[in-house]
């Protein structure tokens, strides 16, 4: 398969603008780190960004940076930790954070921080037909305006190549610590109710994962809230979250989304490696195949009103999304059309064909 890697967002457009005058169908990538969330897609050659990895500007006093979307994950994290700062996402650091943001691939840490929208104030992209357009601004508090920058985030690169974006930071706790007990599912979801602010809590089979970031005398004291109701645990300061992912060592990884007050009842329809986020409604389970057991699971995931893509091997995004012939599948329809006319970009890659 041909590799297009334009230098410059202006070759980028003249890219785009003869793929779509010729009817070639192209695949965005950045770092590859996220090419399996999705539906697959035929396509003519891949267009990459990672050449586009500059850092436009970068103003610690207003906590806010303007990257190009090829620059890594990891590369961005260095120049940020010189000045305690971060863009929390926890993502794989080879990916990009244009990929990122296509994929819509959030934090483990979203109970505290949300999702990886809330830390995007403008985007500038390269549509399929080679127009370049600018949506949100480089200030947190901008309201005008169409918000492109969330209607981007998480279109798996079907309505345009981001090339820019501005981005939201936020200050590197001075303290991060994983608590680690035994505990159930329903015992989980009870500690973002005890404790206050906490990044994340994590529920596997046999353990109970609390992420706890902050001042070191607020930690303490969330760290005694979690002692107080979950009893012994383990504290590991500076440890990944979560600090053990078993669903990752299987051929199919799934990111199912439900309702939180769901996930309980799900884990006991789930016999695969698992953990789920309390709070959040996210349920990660490992999977040997993507045959009779994905589709076990995505029937009892639908159960509960939820979606239950695909992250990591075959398998898609499965059922979901709008209706076809609803008014949401109409307007869906209708975006793509407006932002690639032609249908060159990630062909049938997302929900609905789009």
């Amino acid at each position: 398969m041909d590799a297009l890697t334009p230098g410059s967002t202006a070759e980028l457009v003249d890219v785009l603008r003869v793929a779509s005058s010729e009817g070639r169908r192209l695949l965005p990538v950045g770092g590859r780190t996220q090419l399996d969330r999705g539906n697959p897609t035929e396509v003519d050659a891949e267009v990459s960004v990672r050449r586009l990895s500059r850092v436009l500007s970068y103003d610690p006093a207003e906590l806010v940076a303007t990257v190009e979307a090829g620059i890594t994950c990891g590369e961005l994290d260095a120049i940020l930790a010189k000045h305690d700062q971060e863009w929390p996402v926890n993502a794989d650091p080879a990916a990009t954070v244009g990929g990122v943001v296509a994929a819509g691939a959030s934090s483990p840490r979203r109970l505290r921080v949300g999702p990886v929208r809330d830390w995007i104030l403008g985007i500038e992209v390269v549509t399929g037909d080679g127009r370049l357009i600018r949506g949100g601004a480089h200030t947190i508090k901008n309201v005008s305006g169409y918000d492109l920058p969330r209607l981007m985030t998480g279109s798996l690169g079907t309505l345009g190549v981001l090339t820019g974006l501005d981005l939201r930071l936020r200050p590197r706790p001075l303290v991060r610590r994983t608590v680690v007990a035994t505990g159930t599912v329903e015992q989980a979801a009870s500690v973002p109710v005890a404790v206050p602010l906490a990044c994340g809590v994590l529920a596997t089979p046999d353990s109970i994962e609390v992420r706890l970031e902050g001042w070191p005398e607020d930690v303490e004291a969330q760290g005694r809230s979690v002692a107080l109701l979950l009893g012994d645990a383990l504290v590991v300061d500076a440890a990944d979250f979560p600090s053990r992912r078993p669903w990752l060592d299987a051929a199919v990884t799934v990111e199912a989304a439900v309702v939180p007050s769901a996930l309980a009842e799900l884990t006991r329809l789930v016999t695969a490696p698992w953990g789920v986020l309390a709070g959040v409604g996210i349920l990660w389970a490992g999977l040997a195949s993507a045959s009779r057991p994905l589709d076990e699971l995505r029937e009892a995931v639908a159960a509960f009103g939820g979606v239950a893509p695909v992250v990591s091997g075959p398998g898609g995004l499965g059922p979901g999304g709008p209706r076809p012939g609803s008014e949401a599948w109409v307007i869906q329809r209708r975006i793509k059309a407006a932002f690639d006319p032609r249908g060159i970009l990630a062909p049938g890659r997302f929900w609905g064909g789009a």
